[in-house]
């Protein structure tokens, strides 16, 4: 086993903190999740001359990347955590007025933006858009709306449920952080893994909804929990791993993420179950984590186009939908193997176009104004 070098997960001399490789993470995460939805039956892809056991390693490993979700959980908590933890440790506590500015400008442009876009009438033909899921979706409770009253139809605004929970984390972490020790962090992170775990089960008992689970932020703040755990612990130092340990986690954490979704399929199942409402989520969340620890300060050079896509991951993950929806356009849905492999590919051209597009216009010139609020600088503009 061949180890990497040592790698200090501390502050630079300007008290800088950005780890590259998680920009590289977030990309696959969102690329995870647009997998996902492009996933078909297995026996279409036999019917066009697929192996099947080839055609079920793909579609198994597509089904898993709805869990692409958890990661973007585990990768928010690990680094709202660490940039916490160092400002704390530099100013001696947290601006939490700051941190809720910063948050602004970094999500807010683009998500009530879009939520502008999905009500124009070429992307909300039917009107399952109503208005009590956009008043849920401004209020950054969009999860919450799924949760009470299903999906709004085929809507494009659909993935921004994850947004409401990363954004009510936001809201209420920081000053929890900031009245809580170093020493204490780790309590408080098993105290959210057993409320999520109380709340799935009387969710179970309760014989709760398709998605009062899934979209649940009560019922789903294990991948958080874990974040936070990684960022405190792995604070002083990061974890020395050699490549074939790093190679085994994230193959682990994937194979487990595809046995989940196609065994348990917690993400969105027809009626709530013990076992798997219960201990699924927590395998799921410690799955993410492997992932992340299996990439946490590798050493090798990294693409630059890598670093891109992570940096508009957000993008990516806001407009995949509509990506998506504009490659039907261009390509009609149907059966054919062509279709079948040229599609996703033109959605994720798409959405990549419109990503760098948000980014560069409507995304970067808050971002300005947010680095000049930064008082531990993250990632360069």
């Amino acid at each position: 086993m061949i180890a990497g070098p040592p790698t200090k997960s501390r502050a630079a001399s300007d008290g800088a903190f950005y780890r590259p490789e998680l920009d590289a993470l977030r990309f696959f995460a969102f690329f995870a999740v647009f997998l996902f939805h492009f996933s078909r039956p297995v026996d279409l892809y036999v019917q066009h001359g697929v192996p099947r056991p080839i055609a079920t390693m793909v579609n198994g490993v597509m089904q898993g990347g709805v869990y692409g979700v958890d990661l973007f959980f585990v990768l928010s908590a690990y680094l709202i955590t660490a940039l916490m933890l160092r400002e704390k440790e530099r100013f001696g506590d947290v601006d939490v007025a700051r941190f809720y500015v910063r948050r602004i400008l970094r999500i807010w442009p683009l998500y009530f933006f879009f939520i502008g876009l999905a009500l124009l009438p070429p992307f909300n033909p039917d009107g399952a858009l109503t208005w009590k899921y956009v008043a849920a979706f401004l209020l950054l409770a969009g999860n919450w709306s799924v949760v009470a009253w299903g999906w709004p139809g085929n809507s494009i605004i659909n993935p921004l449920w994850t947004i409401s929970i990363e954004e009510q984390f936001y809201l209420l972490w920081p000053p929890i952080f900031r009245k809580t020790s170093r020493d204490r962090l780790l309590w408080v992170a098993g105290a959210m893994l057993v409320v999520s775990f109380v709340m799935r089960g009387a969710l179970v008992a309760m014989q709760g909804g398709q998605y009062s689970a899934w979209c649940n932020t009560l019922a789903r703040l294990d991948p958080i929990a874990f974040g936070i755990v990684v960022a405190t612990l792995t604070y002083d130092r990061l974890p020395t791993l050699g490549y074939l340990t790093r190679a085994g986690m994230l193959t682990l954490g994937i194979v487990m993420l595809a046995l989940v979704a196609n065994f348990w399929k917690i993400h969105g199942p027809e009626t709530l179950e013990w076992i798997p409402t219960l201990v699924g989520f927590p395998v799921v969340a410690a799955s993410a984590t492997l992932i992340l620890l299996s990439v946490l300060g590798v050493s090798a050079r990294l693409p630059r186009f890598l670093i891109y896509l992570g940096k508009i991951s957000y993008g990516l993950y806001v407009y995949h939908a509509l990506g998506n929806l504009l490659s039907g356009w261009l390509i009609p849905v149907r059966a054919e193997f062509i279709q079948l492999a040229l599609r996703p590919i033109a959605a994720l051209a798409i959405t990549i176009v419109l990503a760098s597009a948000s980014y560069a216009v409507l995304e970067r010139p808050f971002l300005r104004v947010k680095n000049h609020l930064a008082r531990i600088r993250s990632r360069p503009l």
